[in-house]
């Protein structure tokens, strides 16, 4: 329990500046379109997102970790499997507080203005819960931290070259999704799907993930590549 409770505070504190930056600016915005709302909501329809912004700021935090704190665990003299197990826990320690923080933003909101909330859970339910507002986004900050991370050990292991080729190669999947015509089937099956079919196969894909990436650590140095 001391390993895990030193290991939450070393994580947290590598990230603690740029997550209250990250919140003050979100907040900023948000209050400023509040405002914007009550003397122009007449005129004009405000549109906002409070989760995008959060999956994108994880995603971007995640792709940063082994740099930042692989070295310094390994150097205190933790495995790498020992590493992997607090970082998946800080990771979902994380999800649940971000994914709290900003589904009740988003609830609060409609109250104090007419402000058009964007979410994804609305293309499977006009008039979500809060539980399932929740649920769906600590699924996907989960989905966007692992995301983040697999990007930032391709670099650590593969370097830049390999790391850029990497993301050229997704690059190429909207593109033949387009060339193919495979967003329409993809629409229909996410206008289709079950709110729980949709949680349960993203958790089990960012477990497989996160699988790939404990196996791709293993072996890792201390100093990336």
């Amino acid at each position: 329990m001391k390993i895990i409770k030193g290991c939450f505070y070393v994580l947290f504190q590598s990230y603690k500046k740029q997550i209250m930056t990250f919140w003050c600016i979100l907040f900023s915005i948000i209050l400023l379109s509040v405002f914007l709302s009550k003397f122009f909501g007449q005129n004009i329809s405000i549109a906002i997102s409070v989760s995008i912004p959060v999956y994108i700021f994880y995603g971007i935090m995640a792709a940063k970790l082994l740099n930042k704190t692989l070295p310094y665990f390994l150097k205190l003299g933790l495995s790498r499997l020992q590493y992997m197990f607090n970082v998946g826990l800080f990771f979902i320690s994380w999800s649940l507080i971000g994914s709290f923080i900003s589904t009740c933003t988003q609830k609060i909101i409609p109250y104090v203005s007419n402000l058009f909330i964007i979410h994804p859970i609305l293309l499977i339910d006009n008039s979500p819960s809060f539980l399932r507002m929740m649920t769906l986004d600590t699924v996907l900050l989960l989905f966007f931290l692992t995301s983040g991370l697999l990007l930032n050990v391709v670099f650590y292991r593969l370097g830049t070259l390999g790391g850029y080729s990497f993301i050229g190669l997704l690059g190429l999947i909207p593109i033949v999704t387009i060339i193919f015509k495979w967003y329409s089937p993809l629409f229909d099956l996410l206008s289709n799907i079950s709110t729980f079919a949709l949680l349960s196969s993203l958790l089990v894909f960012s477990a497989f993930l996160y699988s790939i990436i404990t196996m791709a650590i293993r072996n890792a140095s201390v100093n990336p590549a």
